[in-house]
């Protein structure tokens, strides 16, 4: 009976490919066989390369967002201070929540903060248009 798998890359016993294996191996480590990896580590250098490259941009914009937000946030409570300030003394001083100047402080703190978040969602929603589609 003829062998099926002659001339295949399966053809051989476990201990040949073992052996087979083995030998590659050495030549490998011991730096005779080097010049048959070259494509495989240049590849995986490129990949590396290109992965750490959009890590570091990734991380840029990552602080940039986080400076803008962080300024905006400090702006907004430098905004809003003085009149939460106010009406908080004016709830302490015994007036109400029902008086108008506490009212009005409250009022027009919440139509601030409204109108920042607007701002922040609209903001947002351009800059989802102008950058490139995200992987997830």
């Amino acid at each position: 009976m003829q062998d099926r798998f002659q001339g295949s890359p399966f053809s051989g016993s476990p201990d040949e490919k073992r052996s087979s294996l083995s030998q590659d191996l050495l030549r490998a480590v011991a730096g005779h066989d080097a010049g048959a990896q070259l494509p495989v580590v240049a590849r995986t250098r490129r990949a590396i390369r290109v992965a750490d490259e959009s890590r570091r941009e990734q991380g840029e914009r990552d602080r940039r967002t986080f400076g803008i937000s962080l300024f905006a946030g400090g702006a907004l409570f430098m905004l809003l201070a003085p009149a939460l300030w106010d009406s908080v003394d004016d709830l302490i001083g015994g007036e109400h929540f029902s008086d108008l100047p506490t009212q009005v402080a409250l009022i027009s703190s919440l139509l601030m903060i409204s109108v920042v978040a607007a701002l922040a969602v609209f903001w947002r929603r351009r800059s989802g248009r102008d950058s490139f589609p995200q992987d997830h």
